[in-house]
C-alpha cells in the first residue's frame, strides 16, 4: 500500500439482488477462508478505495457489473476479475499490510475530524478533537479503526451540531 490517496468507486445496486458493497480483504478466516471488512460509504453510493485487495458487488454505469468480484488496487489502478485462488495465495502479503491499513484508517478518521473542525472553528473543539486523535494511537487493529470510522461518518452531522450548540452555550456563559 503505497498511497493514501483514494480512488472513488460509485456503485448502484446489483440487478440480481439489489445490493451494493465494497469489502477489503484483510487476511484469512477459518469459516469463510478470506476475512473481509465491509467499507463504509463515504457518500451515497460512493466508496473510497485505497491500494489493497477487495471484493466488490454492485454496478457502475458503463462498466460490466461487479458480481462479488475480487479486485486489487495498486498505485491507484484496479485489476478486476481476480481468481479466488490467486487472492488466497496472497494472504500472507495481505496480512503483512495490516500496519499500512491502520495508518490509512487513522488518516481517514483524521480527515473527518478536520472536516468537523472546519465546520466548528473553536479552540474547545480543536482540543476535544486533538484528544481523540491522540487516542487513535491506542487502537490495536484495523477492524477497531474501521468501526470507529463507520460510527464517525454516521454521526458526523450530529457531532457538528452538538459542537456548535456547545460553543454557542459557552459564548453565552461568558
Amino acid at each position: 500500500m503505497s498511497t493514501l490517496k483514494p480512488q472513488y468507486l460509485q456503485l448502484q445496486p446489483s440487478a440480481t439482488d439489489e445490493k451494493r458493497w465494497v469489502a477489503e480483504i484483510t487476511g484469512d478466516d477459518p469459516t469463510f477462508i478470506l476475512s473481509r471488512e465491509f467499507q463504509p460509504e463515504i457518500g451515497p453510493g460512493v466508496w473510497a478505495m485505497y491500494d489493497g485487495w477487495y471484493q466488490i458487488h454492485g454496478q457502475t454505469p458503463g462498466i460490466t457489473p461487479f458480481q462479488k468480484e475480487y479486485v486489487r488496487v495498486l498505485d491507484g489502478k484496479m485489476t478486476r476479475r481476480l481468481d479466488f485462488r490467486f487472492v488466497k495465495e496472497h494472504v500472507p502479503q495481505i496480512k503483512a499490510a495490516e500496519p499500512e491499513r491502520k495508518e490509512r484508517l487513522k488518516h481517514q478518521i483524521i480527515s473527518v475530524f478536520n472536516e468537523i473542525k472546519a465546520e466548528v472553528p473553536h479552540e474547545l473543539v480543536d482540543e476535544a478533537i486533538m484528544q481523540q486523535q491522540e487516542d487513535l494511537d491506542m487502537v490495536e487493529t484495523s477492524q477497531e479503526l474501521l468501526g470507529g470510522l463507520k460510527v464517525l461518518l454516521k454521526q458526523k452531522d450530529r457531532i457538528i451540531k452538538r459542537y456548535k450548540e456547545a460553543v454557542e452555550n459557552f459564548r453565552e456563559e461568558w
